[in-house]
């Protein structure tokens, strides 16, 4: 090898070391050698003090299906490895990573991947590929990796971040797949010089505003230049939809500072702007409860949540969206259940054929049983069903084989069973209307009965409240309930159920 070339790669050698990144000149995937190390893409411009006033939220991405980080892969993979800059401490926190091809997701367990990770502060076993969430210490350098001894047909891998504020942690993450010989031919950073020079470009698109890099060195003329295309992007908001792609529109995000800035707080056109892009998620996946989890740093006050509610609104009447309703879910179709209450009325009847059959009988509960009791109908801001079943056992424990088992019987009688969180409830998915139910297990244990009370957690009441069930009426049909449903929504909602309280049991802590 000439001497200059071998000083050039020792050269590239101690660069990479040094910064874990490639230089823009020496990228490109066909040309890496197989086993050489994942390394970031070129991120420079996201440390420049212009670049943080203009994008405070630069690499950010979501957890739900209308916003997650989608990552296209052109061939078979050997392995799928996320990371933080390697000289830098920080933690990786994430929902989970699926992979697919042909838009089926692809099953890394059963294609014997092996995972491994720089380490592990997950409180159960759940699987990542499943949502169960990836989450190291906070570390330098943390990283996480699945690995296949045989190369796996993927053509997409989608990342799902934290639904909450503390998604932050991962906007500086590197997702590197390498191709069946070993080789990273696909690498995204999510605050690389790429996707700022992407999201630059897409700005002056929509609103004429260039910005030349001369801005993004120094904080005071970025900040102004912020403003102006934030300004702009509104104004063309209350006209039409930005932008129909999903990319652009998380880009979009980065403009607005999604944890509280002192002594700047959002002005109209960030909020118009925030309401326009959950609109575009309404409209783009009209099954989403859209992202607002992801601002709960900027939305502590009732006032708050209700603003963004009403920009929301003032957006989806220029985009075409139904009229929305603030739930502890997200924004939801206004009295959604309401407007397919026949569709979710049979489906309840036909999960409780299911599982009476299979010896469970299955009563309605929480924001269903309310609804039924308080208004005889589905309440107008609820969202989802609510129905649960009494097991015979003492506690988590020796519930867990018993729900294994009814889980397997369920999908063997060709329903879909789903897992939304690391609790012990499921979603049953009712093949005839594609709807879903959320079950929740009742632990029956003599006298005490435990179950999922506020924030989720376990807590034990007198079993003598819910079982044996008796029968009510919703919307004009007999189901089952607690034996005492008005003591049992005085235990979950306290003595003030009987008075509507959107906010009440909501998912993060609100100051006003």
């Amino acid at each position: 090898m000439p001497a200059r070339n071998l000083r050039s790669r020792i050269a590239l050698a101690v660069h990479v070391l040094r910064t874990g990144e490639v230089p823009d000149e020496e990228r490109g995937g066909a040309d890496l050698a197989a086993g050489a190390p994942a390394v970031r893409e070129p991120s420079a411009l996201a440390d420049l003090p212009g670049t943080v006033a203009l994008l405070p939220s630069l690499g950010y991405f979501g957890g739900i299906a209308a916003n997650h980080l989608s990552v296209p892969v052109p061939g078979p993979v050997r392995e799928v490895r996320l990371f933080l800059p390697p000289q830098e401490a920080g933690q990786i926190d994430l929902r989970g990573v699926e992979l697919y091809r042909a838009g089926r997701r692809i099953d890394p367990v059963a294609a014997g991947g092996r995972v491994e990770q720089s380490s592990d502060t997950t409180k159960d076993d759940r699987s990542p590929f499943a949502l169960g969430g990836i989450r190291t210490a906070k570390e330098t350098g943390p990283w996480w990796r699945v690995g296949f001894d045989v190369p796996v047909a993927v053509d997409e891998v989608r990342v799902y971040n934290r639904l909450d504020g503390f998604g932050h942690r991962n906007r500086r993450l590197t997702v590197a797949v390498a191709d069946g010989a070993g080789r990273y031919g696909t690498v995204v950073t999510v605050d690389s010089d790429r996707v700022v020079r992407r999201t630059l470009a897409l700005l002056e698109r929509l609103t004429g505003i260039g910005v030349p890099k001369t801005d993004l060195d120094a904080v005071a003329t970025a900040s102004a230049t912020r403003e102006a295309v934030v300004a702009a992007l509104a104004a063309r908001a209350r006209e039409g939809l930005l932008t129909t792609d999903p990319v652009e529109q998380r880009l979009l995000v980065s403009l607005v500072p999604l944890e509280p800035v002192e002594g700047r707080d959002l002005g109209a056109d960030d909020w118009a702007l925030l309401g326009h892009v959950l609109a575009a998620e309404r409209l783009r996946v009209p099954a989403t409860a859209t992202s607002i989890r992801t601002f709960h740093l900027q939305l502590r006050t009732r006032a708050r949540l209700e603003r963004l509610t009403g920009e929301v609104n003032a957006a989806g009447a220029v985009v075409g969206t139904p009229e929305a309703v603030l739930s502890r879910h997200g924004i939801v179709d206004q009295s959604g259940l309401r407007k397919q209450s026949e569709q979710y009325l049979d489906t309840i009847e036909r999960a409780s054929a299911l599982l009476g059959g299979l010896g469970y009988p299955t009563m309605l509960a929480y924001g269903t049983l309310l609804g039924a009791v308080r208004e005889g109908d589905f309440l107008a801001h609820d969202d989802d069903v609510d129905l649960m079943v009494p097991l015979d056992v003492p506690d988590r424990a020796a519930a867990e084989p018993v729900l294994e088992k009814l889980r397997s019987d369920l999908r063997e009688a060709g329903w879909k069973v789903s897992r939304p969180n690391t609790y012990t409830n499921f979603h049953l998915h009712d093949p005839s209307t594609g709807l879903h139910v959320d079950v929740f297990p009742l632990f029956v244990d003599g006298e005490r009965l435990t179950l999922h009370m506020e924030g989720m957690r376990l807590r034990t009441i007198p079993a003598s409240v819910v079982v044996p069930p008796a029968p009510l009426t919703l919307r004009g049909r007999r189901f089952l309930g607690p034996a005492d449903p008005e003591a049992f929504l005085a235990e979950r909602y306290g003595e003030g159920w009987s008075v509507a309280d959107p906010f009440y049991d909501w998912p993060w802590r609100l100051d006003g």
